[in-house]
């Protein structure tokens, strides 16, 4: 029998093997350091030699609404890297998206990239997954070699169709200025992440913010380096620095952890630690950022294991995927760590230039609020939930996809808002399957309902989808509804937005349903009043046991209940 503990960040880990001439078994128990006690173990006969660790989906404490189920990734060997990528990029939903849609042509090969990610994609959905596709057609042959996790992150992306990994490029300008004669000459590029050097010792404490800013700084070339200008006609000081000319949807940053020491002639890893910044502001013309995934590396240069610690953009809680196993997370981990390797920031789907964002507090809203958010799709739902919540909570973009799938829910402070796809593309038994699910996210049950549709373009169709949502719930819940009208640059509108409701019948028709409740998001010039729509809120809800509608009052699922029965 042989006992070897060793530590692997937030658990001790020790197994213990048992041999005899016909069965090896080892059986190996995971140990918290704040709680006692095996939650792993696994067992194999030497038919199996290899150990294979099966881990339960995500346990849970107690029950939240808010839990999303998600799936780990085999590890081949020390595929570890690849795993975590590949759950960085499946928790990106335009991406995810992306590849999705992928049609396959007649002569698409089993070995093409995108094929074998939406296969992998599909079934990360319902259980755990492997990877054996993606290395084939990555050409990875030997899964039991360590590789860079960034490397195979830049490797992927090029691999991928231009509108799968387009939300990840950016274009960097990379500018030289002759230090004689004034000239500048630009060369644009394509990027996808960039490379942050680390200016702190082992033992230091590093800021990654002051680092990004160092990245942009003008530099005085050495005079070896110095290029030729035509206009002198031969080598000058040279002047250089980056600017980035278009800001990608996901920023990524990758931190220059490993290095060649030359005195020693052997490369070496930076351990220092660091705070990771949970948000990059909107500042020197560039948009706001809010981190949402963070790749970890333990060991050294030639050995050592990835995990990933990535914010569902379901729910909004993190959570750690270490290849197999899925557990719940929290921003606390990232605090003073060694152990971030690669940072993914999504761009602020509200910036403070466009959108008057105000967080809640305890004070702001007396009383319990729970919102359920509806309406056509492509009218902006999640962006008016992100703005009563005051955060990016729920994933949204400009365009004319649809970024919602299926119904979720988040809670900050006293509010809970019920972010909704688009429910009038689903039968009358699917649409009363999801608002089931709805009253659940919201238990007991959403008591402000806001139907959120664009103002400009309110035709008759929106009409009847708004009448048709009606008829499906009890007279009286009504009284509980307002009117979300959403727009661009309303100002084109050339009229006050009363008299143009006023001056438009349909309109008129709606807002009187709602006893003329109605609140107007300009997500263009901020003329959205965040603060008003919140007093409106609280209005609505006057008590603490302010009445919740419930199933009953859904008749679609009172209909439902009897047919059970």
């Amino acid at each position: 029998m042989r006992i070897a503990p060793f530590d692997r960040g937030e658990f001790e880990v020790a197994y213990v093997r048992f041999s005899s001439p016909k069965i090896s078994v080892k059986v190996i128990f995971l140990r918290s350091a704040k709680t006692t006690g095996a939650i792993k173990m696994s067992a194999n006969s030497m038919k199996n030699p290899g150990t294979f660790i099966t881990s339960p989906k995500s346990s849970r404490e107690s029950p939240d609404r808010n839990e999303v189920q998600y799936n780990g990734l085999k590890n081949q060997g020390a595929t570890c890297y690849l795993n975590a990528v590949l759950q960085c990029l499946y928790m990106t939903p335009e991406f995810r998206e992306a590849v999705g849609s992928f049609k396959a042509s007649e002569d698409c090969g089993e070995e093409n990239l995108l094929l074998q990610l939406q296969k992998l994609f599909t079934q990360l959905i319902k259980n755990a997954a492997t990877t054996e596709g993606i290395t084939r057609s990555l050409g990875i042959k030997h899964v039991s070699e360590q590789q860079d996790a960034v490397e195979y992150y830049r490797k992927i992306l090029k691999e991928v169709e231009t509108h799968a990994s387009k939300v990840f490029e950016g274009k960097m300008n990379n500018i030289t200025k002759c230090g004689k004669c004034g000239k500048e000459t630009t060369e644009t590029n394509t990027f996808i992440s960039i490379l942050l050097s680390i200016d702190a010792g082992n033992d230091e404490k590093w800021d990654m913010k002051k680092s990004l800013k160092t990245f942009f700084e003008h530099s005085i070339l050495e005079k070896d380096d110095w290029m030729y200008c035509e206009g002198c006609d031969r080598k000058t000081e040279t002047e250089t620095w980056s600017e980035i000319d278009e800001y990608p949807t996901v920023l990524t940053l990758h931190l220059k952890r490993f290095d060649f020491d030359y005195i020693q002639m052997i490369h070496k890893k930076n351990e220092c630690r660091l705070d990771v910044p949970l948000s990059l502001p909107n500042e020197d013309n560039r948009p706001g950022y809010e981190l949402y995934a963070v790749i970890n590396h333990m060991g050294g240069y030639s050995s050592g294991h990835y995990n990933t610690i990535i914010r569902s953009y379901e729910n909004g809680i993190w959570y750690r995927f270490d290849d197999y196993n899925v557990t719940r997370s929290s921003e606390a981990s990232l605090e003073n760590s060694s152990l971030p390797y690669m940072l993914m920031y999504r761009k602020s789907a509200l910036n403070p230039g466009s959108i008057k964002m105000t967080a809640l507090s305890p004070g702001s809203i007396p009383h319990p609020v729970r919102v359920l958010v509806i309406g056509p799709s492509r009218a902006g739902k999640s962006t008016v939930g992100n703005i009563i919540l005051g955060g990016n909570y729920f994933p949204s973009k400009n365009g004319s996809g649809t970024v919602t799938k299926e119904s979720m829910a988040k809670t900050v402070e006293k509010v809970t808002v019920v972010d909704t796809p688009n429910l009038f593309s689903l039968n009358q038994s699917s649409w009363a399957k999801e608002m089931q699910k709805c009253v659940k996210l919201s238990n007991p049950g959403p008591n402000v309902i806001l139907w959120v549709t664009p103002i400009s373009k309110f035709s008759e169709q929106q009409q009847g989808l708004f009448h048709t949502f009606k008829n499906r719930l009890d007279s009286g819940t009504t009284k509980r509804m307002m009117i979300i009208f959403t727009g661009r640059d309303l100002k084109k509108l050339g009229q006050p937005i009363d008299k143009f409701i006023s001056d438009h019948i349909k309109l008129c028709k709606v807002v009187r349903c709602c006893q003329n409740r109605y609140h107007v998001v300009d997500i263009d010039d901020g003329h959205n009043y965040t603060s008003e729509l919140l007093e409106k809120l609280s209005e609505m809800v006057t008590s603490k046991k302010s009445t919740a509608i419930t199933q009953r009052q859904f008749k679609c699922l009172r209909k439902r209940q009897k047919t059970q029965k």
